[in-house]
């Protein structure tokens, strides 16, 4: 069984024969800069350099059978927030950041109504530019750095599968919801929840259709079957489970159910907690759904309350990797595999991505875990 195959399966919550027909995936990012010894800043402005590292990486911890084929530089540009990157704001070897300030042109709810007369795609895009170190002031560069985007992704993924990894996803997006709260910042955002409702909601269901419609057109463009979906502000570690319901909700239903029609599979990359909000994903399609569970939601208790309606992947904590020992990650590891990822439709991998300062020895023994 090849890993594309593993994976298959476990999105279709099959049980598996054996621990070895587990998916591993320890989403290995800016680690492989630390692993291999090439600078975060060679990996942000090389997509060479990034897969050098990684191959470095993998060369000393094991292949996965999963990994995300997007390259550090483009992680950081599609996420839409201004960012401070290695090598140019910061330190050779720092981690990037992003800065969240308030993107908005207009206050006292105008800038909804401009959305809306604008359309989304062309309000993101002047978004986009705007947020650039120096900002685009041509709309040219944008889809140039569109266009690069996508060679970077075919180029990680022709090197990456015929190693016999599977990609993870074959492109991504983000619903409004949270493209909105990280664009005019959480604080701000939360009073816009109570100030304009109606607007915020009005927004949401007339502009994901654009959003499903890019997604889609790419998936069908490169043969793909799986679309991320990063709901970074959907949580409850950011919303209460009744504005979930009013305002998070509906888009993400209608991003969920559209791509289902078109044979493809959600991949919701959901950090923090999502316990409060899981019993909403039994209203969408069996096996429509993966998540991507963090150390904030507790994959027991996940797994209980989906009842094997949707997959899930997870959780080895971030502090585990960094500050435990071997002993302890597979310890941790073998209680995952043996309370549910044996049961069908779990993959073992990071709670979120394995951290910069992890030991090695940690990570190796996460990826061991499954070859007892």
């Amino acid at each position: 069984m090849n890993s594309e195959e593993k994976l298959q399966k476990m999105l279709r919550m099959e049980k598996p024969k054996a621990r070895s027909e587990i998916p591993y995936f320890p989403q290995i990012m800016t680690w492989a800069g630390t692993c291999s010894g090439i600078s975060q800043k060679d990996m942000m402005e090389s997509v060479d350099k990034n897969i050098e590292a990684l191959d470095i990486t993998f060369g000393k911890v094991g292949k996965p059978d999963v990994m995300m084929c997007t390259a550090t530089q483009d992680t950081v540009f599609i996420m839409g927030l201004p960012v401070r990157v290695p090598g140019k704001d910061l330190d050779d070897n720092a981690l990037y950041q992003f800065v969240e300030t308030d993107q908005f042109a207009l206050q006292d709810g105008e800038e909804y109504d401009r959305i809306l007369k604008m359309g989304w795609q062309n309000w993101n895009g002047e978004l986009l530019c705007k947020i650039q170190n120096p900002p685009y002031m041509d709309p040219g560069q944008l889809f140039a750095r569109f266009d690069q985007m996508g060679q970077n992704m075919g180029k990680m993924a022709m090197h990456f599968i015929p190693q016999g990894i599977a990609p993870l996803s074959h492109t991504a997006c983000a619903p409004i919801f949270d493209t909105l709260s990280q664009s005019h910042t959480m604080e701000e955002f939360c009073y816009d929840l109570f100030d304009y409702p109606e607007k915020i909601k009005e927004v949401i269901l007339a502009s994901t259709p654009a959003v499903i419609g890019q997604a889609v057109g790419t998936i069908k463009q490169i043969h793909g079957s799986r679309v991320g979906i990063y709901a970074m502000r959907s949580s409850a570690t950011f919303v209460s489970p009744d504005s979930f319901e009013e305002f998070c909700w509906p888009g993400l239903k209608m991003m969920i159910d559209a791509f289902w029609a078109e044979g493809i599979t959600s991949v919701v990359h959901a950090d923090g907690n999502w316990l409060p909000m899981l019993e909403y994903f039994k209203q969408v399609p069996k096996g429509s759904v993966h998540f991507e569970f963090d150390g904030d939601t507790d994959m027991r208790k996940a797994y209980e309350v989906l009842e094997g309606w949707q997959s899930m992947r997870g959780d080895v904590p971030a502090a585990m990797l960094a500050y435990g020992t071997p002993d302890e990650v597979s310890e941790y590891c073998e209680g995952l595999i043996t309370d549910i990822c044996l049961k069908g439709g779990v993959m073992l991998g990071s709670g979120c991505e394995v951290p910069m300062n992890a030991k090695l020895e940690n990570v190796i023994a996460m990826g061991n875990s499954l070859k007892k």
